[in-house]
């Protein structure tokens, strides 16, 4: 049930560094501010690439992305990264990451992810993130690093993830491992990476927009259009995402699991109404269960859970009020 303290909103539309890296080339209107790239041994057993955007004296804020984002955030994120956007490294000095390989060195869960964080600000000498933004697996992440690490953390604003994955979107990964395992066995795992990966984008936008982008009058020819999106985004994603990854991310995603009341610092939860994998429902609950601290926010794109990457310019604006607000960077 929802506590009347969880306040909803609705937008609508339609150990230390031991190797430097040359910033990889972006275009130079994103932003003024330097950008350093950098490996990091954090406790000397976890090597972490991670970079660093924005200037020492600006408030630090964590950003991460779902399974298949990494730290350069302004590439898959320019709209909110960007010299425009709310995450701006004109305002805030950003830490973002690589996933680390699976099941190194003990990384499995999303609890070892953030405690890999906290370890990552250690060798940075950042003792407090004024905020941190997770989306997707990102989102997941965040709330982990709140409940384990609330010291640490000034606000965390979470998009499309929860305290813990439902049963649907479970069942759904369940059978993408089943699919990566079975083709392994027969000695071709990047084409189950690749057909586990057309599986996940079922999920991922609701169906209304398959229908729009797919449909014709001949079933023949709507058969061969889904069946060349798959191909393309399927090997395009093989083709940098192995399988030991994509199983050890994505069973992560299903043992994911966050007491909310542990969350102490102030929540702001955004949700998307055409979400399926993380539904509004559950993120009524999870604001309920946080409190007065938390916040619910919905964006009403037709895009489900890619939302956050194809409707930012409602999640723009959104992100500025919240950052804006006291106590909001």
């Amino acid at each position: 049930m929802l506590n009347p303290s969880a306040v909803e909103s609705s937008t609508k539309s339609v150990q230390t560094p031991v190797r430097r890296r040359r910033p990889s080339a972006e275009p130079a209107y994103l932003s003024r501010s330097p950008t350093i790239d950098m490996t990091l041994e954090v406790h000397g057993i976890h090597p972490v690439r991670a970079r660093i955007s924005g200037d020492e004296a600006d408030p630090p804020a964590l950003v991460l992305g779902g399974i298949s984002a990494d730290r350069r955030i302004r590439r898959w994120w320019p709209e909110i990264t960007g010299a425009e956007g709310a995450l701006s490294a004109d305002r805030f000095r950003l830490l973002s990451i690589d996933w680390p390989e699976p099941g190194e060195n003990g990384i499995a869960t999303t609890d070892d992810l953030a405690d890999l964080l906290a370890a990552v600000l250690d060798a940075l000498n950042v003792a407090r993130v004024e905020v941190f933004v997770g989306a997707s697996f990102g989102a997941m992440v965040g709330l982990s690093f709140a409940a384990r690490h609330s010291d640490r953390i000034g606000r965390l604003v979470a998009i499309s993830g929860a305290h813990r994955s439902t049963p649907a979107a479970t069942a759904g990964r369940l059978i993408q491992r089943r699919i990566i395992e079975s083709l392994a066995r027969l000695g071709n795992p990047a084409q189950g990476v690749a057909l586990a990966r057309s599986l996940a984008l079922t999920s991922y936008r609701p169906a209304s927009l398959f229908d729009q982008r797919f449909f014709d009058a001949d079933p023949v020819e709507t058969l061969s259009r889904i069946e060349q999106y798959f191909d393309h985004n399927g090997t395009r994603f093989s083709d940098r995402f192995d399988a030991g990854r994509y199983l050890a991310l994505s069973s992560a995603l299903d043992r994911h699991c966050v007491d909310p009341t542990l969350v102490r610092c102030r929540a702001e939860l955004i949700g998307v109404t055409s979400d399926r994998l993380v539904p509004v429902s559950q993120l009524r609950e999870l604001a309920g269960a946080i409190g007065i601290r938390a916040r619910l926010h919905l964006i009403d794109s037709p895009f489900g859970h890619d939302a956050f990457l194809k409707s930012t310019d409602l999640l723009n604006p959104l992100l500025k009020s919240l950052l804006n607000a006291p106590g909001g960077g």
